[in-house]
Protein backbone atom coordinates (compact mmCIF):
# COMPACT_ATOMS: atom_id res chain seq x y z
CA UNK A 1 0.00 0.00 0.00
CA UNK A 2 1.41 3.33 -0.97
CA UNK A 3 1.47 6.84 0.51
CA UNK A 4 -2.21 7.97 1.24
CA UNK A 5 -2.95 11.00 -0.84
CA UNK A 6 -3.34 14.52 -0.14
CA UNK A 7 -6.43 16.40 -0.20
CA UNK A 8 -6.96 19.67 -2.41
CA UNK A 9 -8.41 22.86 -0.85
CA UNK A 10 -7.76 25.55 1.77
CA UNK A 11 -10.36 27.55 2.47
CA UNK A 12 -13.20 25.65 4.92
CA UNK A 13 -15.81 26.59 7.29
CA UNK A 14 -17.93 24.04 9.09
CA UNK A 15 -18.74 22.79 13.08
CA UNK A 16 -16.19 21.01 15.37
CA UNK A 17 -16.47 17.42 15.65
CA UNK A 18 -13.53 16.93 18.34
CA UNK A 19 -11.26 18.58 20.42
CA UNK A 20 -7.52 17.07 20.61
CA UNK A 21 -5.86 17.34 23.84
CA UNK A 22 -2.87 19.94 22.98
CA UNK A 23 -6.24 22.47 22.03
CA UNK A 24 -4.52 25.69 23.21
CA UNK A 25 -7.93 27.70 22.82
CA UNK A 26 -11.57 27.31 24.13
CA UNK A 27 -12.93 25.22 21.51
CA UNK A 28 -15.45 22.49 22.25
CA UNK A 29 -17.16 20.32 20.18
CA UNK A 30 -20.23 21.80 18.20
CA UNK A 31 -18.57 24.80 17.92
CA UNK A 32 -18.83 26.78 14.40
CA UNK A 33 -15.31 27.23 12.96
CA UNK A 34 -13.93 28.67 10.21
CA UNK A 35 -10.83 29.04 8.70
CA UNK A 36 -7.44 28.31 6.51
CA UNK A 37 -5.51 24.82 5.39
CA UNK A 38 -2.35 24.15 3.28
CA UNK A 39 -4.02 22.24 1.22
CA UNK A 40 -2.63 19.44 -1.79
CA UNK A 41 0.35 18.78 0.63
CA UNK A 42 -0.79 16.55 3.84
CA UNK A 43 -3.44 13.79 3.63
CA UNK A 44 -5.50 15.12 6.53
CA UNK A 45 -5.77 18.66 6.09
CA UNK A 46 -7.16 19.57 2.52
CA UNK A 47 -10.45 21.11 2.81
CA UNK A 48 -12.52 19.22 -0.17
CA UNK A 49 -13.06 17.05 2.54
CA UNK A 50 -15.64 15.81 4.93
CA UNK A 51 -13.61 16.24 7.95
CA UNK A 52 -10.50 18.08 8.31
CA UNK A 53 -7.86 18.65 10.93
CA UNK A 54 -6.58 22.26 11.95
CA UNK A 55 -4.72 23.32 14.75
CA UNK A 56 -6.29 25.02 17.50
CA UNK A 57 -4.99 28.60 17.33
CA UNK A 58 -4.99 28.55 13.45
CA UNK A 59 -8.70 29.09 13.33
CA UNK A 60 -11.33 31.38 14.10
CA UNK A 61 -15.23 31.16 15.71
CA UNK A 62 -17.65 33.21 12.84
CA UNK A 63 -19.90 35.00 14.66
CA UNK A 64 -23.50 34.81 14.34
CA UNK A 65 -25.04 36.92 11.49
CA UNK A 66 -21.80 35.35 9.03
CA UNK A 67 -22.84 32.41 7.27
CA UNK A 68 -20.84 29.55 6.51
CA UNK A 69 -20.62 30.68 2.80
CA UNK A 70 -19.09 34.22 4.00
CA UNK A 71 -17.07 33.02 6.99
CA UNK A 72 -15.47 30.24 4.15
CA UNK A 73 -13.91 33.14 2.38
CA UNK A 74 -12.08 34.53 5.12
CA UNK A 75 -9.63 32.15 3.89
CA UNK A 76 -6.91 32.31 1.62
CA UNK A 77 -8.02 35.61 0.30
CA UNK A 78 -8.38 37.70 3.50
CA UNK A 79 -5.26 35.99 4.85
CA UNK A 80 -3.30 36.96 1.57
CA UNK A 81 -4.43 40.47 2.41
CA UNK A 82 -3.60 40.21 5.78
CA UNK A 83 -0.01 39.12 5.15
CA UNK A 84 0.75 41.48 2.74
CA UNK A 85 -0.71 44.43 4.17
CA UNK A 86 0.94 43.87 7.86
CA UNK A 87 4.09 42.00 7.45
CA UNK A 88 5.41 43.20 4.50
CA UNK A 89 3.98 47.11 3.22
CA UNK A 90 4.56 48.40 6.83
CA UNK A 91 0.65 48.98 7.60
CA UNK A 92 -0.62 49.02 11.00
CA UNK A 93 -2.59 46.44 12.21
CA UNK A 94 -6.27 47.35 13.62
CA UNK A 95 -7.49 47.09 17.04
CA UNK A 96 -9.66 43.99 17.13
CA UNK A 97 -12.66 46.48 18.19
CA UNK A 98 -11.78 49.04 15.19
CA UNK A 99 -15.54 49.73 13.49
CA UNK A 100 -14.62 53.07 11.90
CA UNK A 101 -12.19 53.83 9.39
CA UNK A 102 -9.82 57.03 10.40
CA UNK A 103 -8.94 59.10 7.59
CA UNK A 104 -7.98 63.05 7.00
CA UNK A 105 -6.35 64.83 4.67
CA UNK A 106 -2.96 63.67 5.55
CA UNK A 107 -3.85 59.60 5.32
CA UNK A 108 -1.93 58.13 3.42
CA UNK A 109 -2.41 56.01 0.14
CA UNK A 110 -1.97 52.46 -1.46
CA UNK A 111 -2.54 51.51 -4.19
CA UNK A 112 -3.95 47.80 -5.31
CA UNK A 113 -3.89 46.00 -8.58
CA UNK A 114 -6.99 44.36 -10.06
CA UNK A 115 -8.99 45.67 -6.69
CA UNK A 116 -11.88 43.14 -8.02
CA UNK A 117 -10.06 40.21 -6.90
CA UNK A 118 -11.06 38.72 -3.26
CA UNK A 119 -7.96 39.09 -2.36
CA UNK A 120 -7.96 42.68 -3.45
CA UNK A 121 -11.33 43.53 -1.69
CA UNK A 122 -10.07 42.17 1.81
CA UNK A 123 -6.91 44.31 1.22
CA UNK A 124 -8.78 47.69 0.75
CA UNK A 125 -11.40 47.39 3.16
CA UNK A 126 -8.56 46.46 5.57
CA UNK A 127 -5.80 49.49 4.98
CA UNK A 128 -9.04 51.33 4.83
CA UNK A 129 -10.04 50.06 7.90
CA UNK A 130 -7.15 51.46 9.52
CA UNK A 131 -6.65 55.17 8.00
CA UNK A 132 -5.48 54.43 4.20
CA UNK A 133 -7.03 55.92 1.32
CA UNK A 134 -6.81 53.08 -1.53
CA UNK A 135 -6.54 53.71 -5.10
CA UNK A 136 -7.10 50.53 -7.27
CA UNK A 137 -7.52 49.45 -10.94
CA UNK A 138 -10.45 47.09 -12.08
CA UNK A 139 -12.58 46.59 -15.48
CA UNK A 140 -15.32 49.48 -15.43
CA UNK A 141 -18.36 47.18 -14.76
CA UNK A 142 -16.45 46.45 -11.12
CA UNK A 143 -16.06 50.50 -10.58
CA UNK A 144 -18.87 50.69 -7.94
CA UNK A 145 -18.09 46.88 -6.42
CA UNK A 146 -14.21 48.55 -5.49
CA UNK A 147 -16.14 51.68 -4.21
CA UNK A 148 -18.77 49.53 -1.79
CA UNK A 149 -15.70 48.33 -0.35
CA UNK A 150 -13.85 51.34 0.45
CA UNK A 151 -11.65 52.05 -2.75
CA UNK A 152 -11.63 56.38 -3.18
CA UNK A 153 -10.43 55.77 -6.75
CA UNK A 154 -10.74 53.37 -9.76
CA UNK A 155 -9.25 52.93 -13.02
CA UNK A 156 -9.36 51.01 -15.89
CA UNK A 157 -6.73 48.76 -16.10
CA UNK A 158 -6.58 48.56 -19.87
CA UNK A 159 -6.63 52.17 -20.64
CA UNK A 160 -3.07 53.49 -21.77
CA UNK A 161 -3.53 56.51 -20.00
CA UNK A 162 -4.51 54.85 -16.76
CA UNK A 163 -0.82 54.82 -15.51
CA UNK A 164 -0.25 57.93 -16.11
CA UNK A 165 -3.29 59.28 -14.78
CA UNK A 166 -2.76 57.83 -11.17
CA UNK A 167 0.97 58.90 -11.28
CA UNK A 168 -0.22 62.42 -12.15
CA UNK A 169 -3.15 62.25 -9.24
CA UNK A 170 -1.13 60.19 -6.63
CA UNK A 171 2.40 61.24 -6.58
CA UNK A 172 3.51 59.68 -3.50
CA UNK A 173 2.42 56.45 -3.51
CA UNK A 174 4.96 54.28 -1.99
CA UNK A 175 3.02 51.22 -1.03
CA UNK A 176 1.08 48.56 -3.52
CA UNK A 177 -0.68 44.91 -3.06
CA UNK A 178 -0.77 43.45 -6.88
CA UNK A 179 -3.65 41.26 -6.35
CA UNK A 180 -3.15 39.07 -9.93
CA UNK A 181 1.10 39.34 -10.15
CA UNK A 182 1.30 39.02 -13.97
CA UNK A 183 4.27 40.66 -15.32
CA UNK A 184 2.95 43.66 -16.47
CA UNK A 185 0.38 43.88 -13.43
CA UNK A 186 3.77 43.93 -11.41
CA UNK A 187 5.53 46.64 -14.18
CA UNK A 188 2.69 48.66 -13.48
CA UNK A 189 2.82 48.59 -9.74
CA UNK A 190 6.69 49.91 -9.34
CA UNK A 191 5.84 52.33 -12.27
CA UNK A 192 3.11 53.75 -9.51
CA UNK A 193 5.57 53.69 -6.58
CA UNK A 194 9.26 53.91 -8.29
CA UNK A 195 9.18 58.05 -7.32
CA UNK A 196 8.26 57.72 -3.71
CA UNK A 197 10.92 59.90 -1.61
CA UNK A 198 11.90 56.62 0.72
CA UNK A 199 11.70 53.85 -1.82
CA UNK A 200 8.56 51.93 -2.79
CA UNK A 201 7.55 48.22 -2.23
CA UNK A 202 5.27 46.54 -3.97
CA UNK A 203 3.97 42.98 -2.69
CA UNK A 204 3.12 40.26 -5.85
CA UNK A 205 1.75 36.81 -5.07
CA UNK A 206 3.57 35.57 -8.08
CA UNK A 207 7.50 34.99 -9.19
CA UNK A 208 8.34 38.22 -9.70
CA UNK A 209 11.57 37.29 -11.88
CA UNK A 210 9.98 38.14 -15.16
CA UNK A 211 9.04 41.91 -13.67
CA UNK A 212 11.35 44.96 -14.56
CA UNK A 213 14.13 46.01 -12.47
CA UNK A 214 13.62 49.23 -10.57
CA UNK A 215 16.53 50.65 -8.41
CA UNK A 216 14.13 52.66 -5.99
CA UNK A 217 11.32 49.16 -6.13
CA UNK A 218 11.26 46.39 -3.55
CA UNK A 219 9.15 43.91 -5.12
CA UNK A 220 8.25 40.66 -2.36
CA UNK A 221 6.62 37.97 -2.84
CA UNK A 222 4.26 36.33 -0.33
CA UNK A 223 2.93 32.81 0.11
CA UNK A 224 0.21 31.80 2.23
CA UNK A 225 1.15 28.85 2.88
CA UNK A 226 3.97 30.36 5.50
CA UNK A 227 1.80 31.32 7.88
CA UNK A 228 1.21 27.46 8.91
CA UNK A 229 4.78 27.30 10.20
CA UNK A 230 5.32 24.30 8.83
CA UNK A 231 7.97 23.38 6.01
CA UNK A 232 7.17 22.93 2.24
CA UNK A 233 8.95 22.64 -1.22
CA UNK A 234 8.04 25.01 -3.54
CA UNK A 235 8.50 23.75 -7.20
CA UNK A 236 11.81 24.48 -8.31
CA UNK A 237 13.60 26.41 -9.59
CA UNK A 238 11.59 29.38 -8.04
CA UNK A 239 11.70 27.92 -4.88
CA UNK A 240 15.39 28.27 -4.29
CA UNK A 241 15.66 31.31 -6.11
CA UNK A 242 13.27 33.00 -4.37
CA UNK A 243 14.41 31.68 -0.54
CA UNK A 244 10.79 29.46 -0.47
CA UNK A 245 12.44 25.85 -0.39
CA UNK A 246 11.20 25.56 2.93
CA UNK A 247 8.36 27.52 3.89
CA UNK A 248 8.97 27.84 8.05
CA UNK A 249 8.16 31.73 8.58
CA UNK A 250 7.51 31.63 12.48
CA UNK A 251 6.71 35.28 12.11
CA UNK A 252 3.78 34.70 9.26
CA UNK A 253 2.35 31.65 11.84
CA UNK A 254 2.08 34.44 14.50
CA UNK A 255 0.02 36.81 12.26
CA UNK A 256 -2.68 34.35 11.80
CA UNK A 257 -2.78 33.54 14.80
CA UNK A 258 -3.28 37.39 16.15
CA UNK A 259 -5.66 37.85 12.62
CA UNK A 260 -8.03 34.91 13.82
CA UNK A 261 -7.95 36.31 17.06
CA UNK A 262 -9.53 39.73 16.36
CA UNK A 263 -11.38 38.27 13.40
CA UNK A 264 -14.75 38.01 15.09
CA UNK A 265 -14.78 41.26 15.88
CA UNK A 266 -13.44 42.46 12.58
CA UNK A 267 -16.26 41.13 10.61
CA UNK A 268 -18.03 43.91 12.03
CA UNK A 269 -16.76 46.19 9.64
CA UNK A 270 -14.40 43.91 6.65
CA UNK A 271 -16.98 42.17 5.01
CA UNK A 272 -17.08 39.11 2.81
CA UNK A 273 -16.56 39.41 -1.13
CA UNK A 274 -19.89 38.93 -2.88
CA UNK A 275 -20.67 34.97 -2.96
CA UNK A 276 -21.67 32.95 -5.72
CA UNK A 277 -23.22 29.38 -3.97
CA UNK A 278 -22.94 26.06 -5.51
CA UNK A 279 -24.76 23.65 -4.41
CA UNK A 280 -24.18 19.49 -5.33
CA UNK A 281 -21.75 18.47 -2.83
CA UNK A 282 -18.43 17.11 -3.83
CA UNK A 283 -19.87 16.86 -7.43
CA UNK A 284 -20.17 20.76 -6.99
CA UNK A 285 -16.19 21.39 -7.44
CA UNK A 286 -16.48 20.44 -10.98
CA UNK A 287 -19.18 22.80 -11.08
CA UNK A 288 -16.73 25.36 -9.86
CA UNK A 289 -13.48 24.37 -11.49
CA UNK A 290 -14.91 24.47 -14.80
CA UNK A 291 -15.93 28.26 -14.21
CA UNK A 292 -12.50 29.24 -12.86
CA UNK A 293 -11.03 27.94 -15.95
CA UNK A 294 -13.51 29.57 -17.94
CA UNK A 295 -12.94 32.87 -16.61
CA UNK A 296 -16.42 33.31 -16.01
CA UNK A 297 -15.83 34.65 -12.65
CA UNK A 298 -15.16 37.93 -11.49
CA UNK A 299 -15.87 40.09 -8.39
CA UNK A 300 -16.85 37.23 -6.59
CA UNK A 301 -16.04 34.09 -4.64
CA UNK A 302 -17.10 30.69 -5.29
CA UNK A 303 -18.50 28.56 -2.53
CA UNK A 304 -18.90 25.01 -2.30
CA UNK A 305 -21.17 22.91 0.23
CA UNK A 306 -19.41 19.56 0.30
CA UNK A 307 -22.43 18.24 2.37
CA UNK A 308 -25.59 18.71 0.28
Amino acid sequence: MGPPCSIIGCDFAGVVEEVGSEAVSDWKVGDRIAGVVHGGLFPDKGAFAQYLKVPSDLAWKPPNGISDDQAATYGVSAVTAMQGLFTQLDVPWPLASQKTPVQNSDSPFLFVYAGSTTASLFAIQLATLVGYKVVTTCSPHNFDLVKSYGAVAAYDYHSPSALSEIKAAYPNINRAFDGISLPESMNFCSSVVEKAPDGGKVVVLLDPRKAETKPNVEIILIMMYTVFGLPFELLKPVGRYLGLARGEKPEDREALVKFYAMLPELTKTVKAPPIQSISGGFEGLFEALELLRSKKVSGKKLVVNLLE
